[in-house]
């Protein structure tokens, strides 16, 4: 297990750096073309979320047995997580005495949270690839609660730029490829786990490469769009956002899920998925809606570069609570 969280760890130190090097190469000219670099990037984000990630959730739905009622409560937890982030951290703001823009931004780092690229190799890796099907419950609802509450929210508190419109919310979801295929393999891997087919053994071996490169293809754009010289003068602002992700979000929707009954349901791995997933930091999702409704950016970068870095602290206590649970 030792090797499995170091493995985890250099994925996405490794992807960072490679994607901040190719940063790095392209603004003193080694890169020639910065348009084929954006198109590159820009697909491998596509590529891992169209074609990768549909064929990991597919083959986990096929693999585990979906005949628990209680699965209903997981998707209602990773909604609750989303929410309580986002409440708590206005609320930080408000205290903190910050001025609405900050505000705005403090709301986004609270509420668009990694669980794609960071929380899905964590689960894999610690617990199995049966964690697969409770990642993808558990981020069920996360695409509408971005779209009707996440930008809608966060515009409230900055101005929308000259050209730019707000996202509309079931229409918006509804039309969102990555939401589509997402539904499409989860009904597909359900049907083929109800049917008499059993899923063929390679897929096993398939998993265990796809989910590594599912992060790598999500983590090297990250690294590349990373403004390391936006990150100053926000500590008490990152270090309120990490509170929050990291302690009182986990606290409370485990304990929810352990009042639901999931304590011991699929030998406890669902539990310990949603314990992972719900510790997550901002994604790089957390920066858009600043640069959309003109909130402070420099806030939003911080807290998402401090957050990150802080998972070298918060993986090994994650490890061990996974451990001993």
């Amino acid at each position: 297990m030792i090797g499995n969280f170091l493995f985890a760890l250099s994925i996405i130190i490794i992807g960072l750096l490679f994607g901040r090097g190719l940063r790095v190469l392209l603004d003193k000219g080694k890169i020639e073309s910065a348009a084929k670099m954006h198109w590159i990037l820009k697909n491998c984000t596509m590529s891992a979320l169209l074609v990768v990630n549909p064929l990991i959730i597919l083959g986990a739905f096929w693999f585990v047995e979906m005949d628990d009622i209680r699965l209903m409560y997981i998707p209602i937890l990773g909604a609750l997580s989303l929410g309580i982030g986002g409440v708590l951290a206005l609320y930080a703001a408000k205290l903190l005495k910050l001025s609405r823009k900050k505000q705005g931004a403090m709301f986004a780092s609270g509420t668009f949270t990694n669980l794609g690229s960071f929380g899905a190799l964590f689960c894999f890796v610690f617990l199995g690839e049966a964690s697969l099907v409770f990642v993808a419950l558990f981020r069920l609802f996360e695409d509408l609660i971005y779209y009707a509450v996440g930008f809608p929210v966060a515009q409230s508190y900055g101005d929308r730029q000259k050209g730019t419109k707000p996202p509309s919310v079931l229409s918006k979801v509804m039309r969102n490829p990555f939401f589509i295929v997402t539904i499409v393999a989860i009904g597909i891997g359900g049907a083929l786990n109800a049917s008499p087919i059993d899923r063929p053994e390679f897929y096993i071996h398939l998993n265990s490469l796809l989910v590594p490169i599912f992060t790598i293809l999500l983590v090297v754009p990250t690294g590349f769009n990373l403004q390391v010289t936006k990150v100053k003068g926000f500590l008490k602002e990152s270090l309120s956002i990490a509170s929050i992700k990291y302690v009182i979000v986990p606290v409370t929707v485990t304990f929810c899920a352990f009042l639901f009954g999931l304590k011991e349901y699929y030998e406890g791995i669902a539990f310990k998925t949603i314990l992972i997933l719900s510790a997550m930091p901002p994604g790089f999702t957390s920066l858009v809606p600043p640069q959309l409704f003109n909130l402070d950016k420099d806030l939003a970068n911080s807290s998402w570069f401090i957050n990150t870095i802080l998972l070298i602290v918060v993986l090994p206590v994650l490890f061990l609570i996974v451990m001993i649970l």
